[in-house]
């Protein structure tokens, strides 16, 4: 509740304590004074009729002649004369009385009720007592007047009322605007958004709580400003290798556990190798010109393959590895031959330099990876007679004809069936969320999401599956379910489908509070401006986003203190293994309200570790032995 409205409601009951008071009292006061004004009034009167029907005549005619002309030029209920005997000798009175006045309620006749007011006098004849005249006051004229001066009395003191309400707001408005500045910039901190206030109020406690809050926000913005500072830092001391200016080892492990994901649209693609006789280059030619030589070497990598999804790194000291995610066998061969040719004639390269190329597609993990990295590394430098050596796995494969005959039945015939995975709460142990994935049931046969989703990029319908997924899982939403849709970089990139994803946010705006939708962070780094676009997309429709594939590799941070992600959700293996990165990113998280994920947890024994380092959820294989 406001300090105005707190203000507004004390200031009433004062009123009303007032008000009642000032009532009882006054109206008490003039009851008083007006039944005394009456009482009076009637005693005058019958003094002066029975000096009239004294000087008049004792007879009983004079009497009755005085008696009328007094009651017809006065205002009194009944006139009556009785003689010594108490028996009425004549009597004039309201041809009707009742209990009920004209404009004046019944309540207010029995408040105020003051009986009978009646004065009385003898009349005599020298000595002679003839009898008693009692004249009795007309009330219905005491009720209008009192009732009348109640009215105006109450009509007054609400006035008044309002009128000091009035001014006591104009007043509390101009006193209490600086508490207005400082509440909007106290529920911005709530909301963890941090600004400072430029205007000082003159209140001296009103002044002390700006400076206060002004200060912590300071302090806040200093604190995010170093710690984003120490996390691009931490990018170039973890993730490039300071010799070559490639990416490094540990760089590729967390691009390839992600591109593995079975989820990832891109988890087929091929590698190349690269191996050089590096302790034989580096006593012949030096460290120095090494160094030059690698780094050459890498921009060479780059230009060759300069798709913004390959991954070119340093993997050790001789090796390096071109991770290409979605490509045609026959592209990659012609950019691998053109980048041996331009190597070929570089002489401190010649008898030190052999290359390979392997296909990697649905592998189980790392290990599995690593062992045909290894494999072919050690085939290559076998077979150096050739410009290449391939690693070939021969596997069934459906022609392009028959993916485009699947996708088309299946967009149709609804053959897309949504999978869930649970994401749990690290501490309680209950579901936090599901995120939705998707695979084929074709006509009997399970088509993993790895297997069909690079027939999906080949033929541009990228945006076409993903559009007919969500509207899928908004068809399917249950009440009280939270579940999670993680749109690829790629979808994110293009804007061809932001029309016709506006339109399904449109028709399903109701289901807001049970879906989220995740971005990955590489959407961040490659297009900030589409990306934007589609979060001001979800908050417009009141739709949470979230972040995933989170692997600490932006250039700035800011976004997350402007967009305030729900959670985000990062690999096991960056979490453990990065864990300077780590300590930063939660400074930031914690101070926001962002929830850490974990994915890819395995055993058990993982799940004690990620939550003593402070992770709030997790998800993986692991949620099949809780």
């Amino acid at each position: 509740m406001s300090l105005f409205k707190q203000v507004a409601i004390v200031l009433s009951f004062i009123f009303l304590i007032l008000f009642v008071l000032i009532i009882g009292l006054s109206f008490n006061i003039i009851k008083d004074s007006a039944s005394k004004s009456l009482y009076d009034n009637v005693q005058n009167s019958v003094t002066s009729t029975s000096l009239s029907i004294t000087n008049a005549g004792v007879d009983e005619g004079s009497i009755k002649t005085v008696m009328n002309a007094s009651f017809d030029n006065g205002n009194y209920a009944k006139i009556v004369f009785k003689n010594t005997n108490e028996d009425i000798v004549y009597e004039r009175q309201k041809e009707q009385i009742s209990n009920e006045y004209r404009d004046v309620p019944h309540w207010f006749i029995e408040i105020v009720d003051i009986g009978e007011i009646s004065a009385l006098a003898s009349v005599s004849e020298g000595w002679n007592v003839l009898g008693v005249l009692e004249i009795y006051g007309d009330k219905e004229i005491f009720y209008e007047q009192t009732y009348s001066m109640f009215i105006k009395l109450v009509q007054s003191l609400l006035i008044s009322f309002v009128v000091l309400m009035i001014v006591l707001f104009l007043l509390f408005t101009y006193i209490l605007k600086p508490l207005k500045i400082i509440d909007k910039q106290a529920k911005a901190v709530m909301e963890n958004e941090f600004i400072l206030s430029n205007q000082v109020p003159f209140t001296q406690e009103f002044k002390s709580l700006t400076f206060g809050i002004n200060s912590m926000v300071k302090k806040f913005e200093g604190m995010f400003k170093n710690t984003n500072e120490v996390l691009k830092t931490n990018k170039e001391l973890l993730y490039f290798d300071e010799h070559s200016k490639m990416n490094n080892r540990k760089y590729f492990i967390l691009k390839a556990n992600e591109y593995l994901d079975k989820d990832s649209t891109n988890n087929k693609g091929f590698l190349v190798l690269i191996n050089i006789n590096i302790q034989d280059i580096n006593k012949t030619y030096g460290f120095a010109k090494t160094d030059k030589l690698l780094q050459n070497l890498g921009k060479t990598m780059k230009e060759h393959f300069c798709d913004d999804m390959n991954v070119v790194v340093r993997l050790n000291g001789p090796d390096f590895v071109v991770l290409i995610p979605n490509s045609n066998e026959d592209i990659v061969k012609e950019n691998l031959i053109k980048l041996i040719n331009s190597l070929k004639d570089i002489e401190e390269f010649k008898n030190n330099i052999c290359f390979g190329m392997l296909k990697y597609e649905n592998e189980d993990g790392m290990r599995e990876l690593f062992t045909k990295i290894d494999y072919t590394f050690s085939q290559a430098k076998i077979h150096t007679e050739k410009d290449y050596f391939y690693a070939k796995n021969i596997e069934n494969f459906k022609t392009k004809e028959e993916w485009i005959n699947i996708l088309n039945l299946s967009l149709k015939q609804e053959y897309f069936k949504l999978i869930h995975r649970d994401i749990v709460d690290i501490n309680s142990k209950e579901q936090f969320l599901k995120t939705v994935s998707f695979e084929l049931d074709f006509q009997g046969e399970t088509i993993r999401y790895g297997e069909f989703i690079a027939p999906v990029l080949e033929q541009n319908r990228l945006d076409e599956v993903y559009l007919h997924i969500i509207e899928k899982v908004f068809k399917n939403s249950k009440e009280n379910e939270l579940v999670s849709i993680q749109l690829p970089t790629m979808f994110i990139e293009k804007l061809s489908s932001y029309a016709k994803l506006k339109d399904i946010l449109t028709r399903y705006k109701n289901l807001s509070k049970n879906v989220i939708f995740e971005i990955e962070e590489e959407a961040f780094n490659k297009n900030l401006n589409s990306t934007l676009m589609y979060v001001e997309l979800f908050k417009e429709y009141n739709f949470k986003f979230a972040i995933f594939n989170f692997i600490a590799n932006s250039d700035d941070y800011n976004y997350l203190k402007e967009l305030k992600p729900l959670y985000i959700k990062a690999s096991k293996f960056f979490l453990l293994e990065s864990r300077q990165s780590l300590n930063m990113l939660k400074i930031l998280t914690q101070s926001l309200d962002i929830k850490l994920v974990a994915t890819s947890v395995d055993e058990v024994a993982e799940i004690k570790t990620l939550e003593e380092i402070g992770i709030n959820a997790i998800s993986g294989s692991v949620m099949a032995k809780l």
